[in-house]
């Protein structure tokens, strides 16, 4: 209700100021002079086609743009740790891979016929809390044993995550495809 009288002074205003934009005071003022009227005067002949009298004595050279054309070729030069930097998201996705092998085994479980083929988690899998606690224990035990060895030898431990991540997805595409297999019985 506090709206409408609102948008009525505006609506009010809006017609006002459109109807007081309309209406221009028409006056035009007639001088009386002696002079003819300017159509009749050619005030700047232009010349006809032909040569062009320069002005000036000795031609004036143009500036020759001055470019600055490197001598060798700009190189992208990472930052000095960019390697760690690769590293620590190698050991984030070897960490992502542990989380989605526990819950595609958890899943895979879940259907008849199917069951845990690694002889050393098989005792573990029958209950969820102590399959998470060794899932948990190895993933964290593999992340800060890679740190340790990436410390003293980066490429050993760049082999050794990026076989263990491998063998990681290699688990987990196992695992989704017998569940498509499983499902689709």
């Amino acid at each position: 209700m506090k709206s409408k009288p609102i948008l009525i002074a505006l609506a009010v205003f809006v017609i006002a100021a459109g109807s007081l934009a309309a209406v221009e005071p028409v006056s035009e003022v007639l001088v009386v002079t002696a002079l003819e009227p300017a159509a009749a005067h050619d005030f700047l002949p232009l010349p006809g086609a032909g040569p062009v009298e320069l002005l000036f004595e000795e031609p004036i050279p143009a500036p020759a743009p001055h470019l600055s054309i490197p001598r060798t070729i700009p190189i992208f030069k990472p930052a000095a740790n960019s390697g760690k930097t690769l590293f620590d998201a190698n050991l984030v996705l070897m960490v992502g891979l542990n989380i989605a092998d526990y819950i595609s085994t958890r899943e895979a479980l879940k259907y008849p016929g199917l069951t845990e083929t690694n002889p050393l988690m098989k005792p573990f899998v029958k209950s969820p809390a102590a399959f998470a606690a060794i899932k948990l224990g190895t993933t964290a035990l593999s992340y800060w044993s890679m740190k340790a060895i990436f410390k003293r030898n980066k490429t050993v431990a760049w082999i050794m995550t990026t076989a263990s991540n491998a063998l990681l997805s290699y688990v987990v595409a196992n695992n989704m495809r017998l569940i498509q297999g499983a499902r689709a019985r």
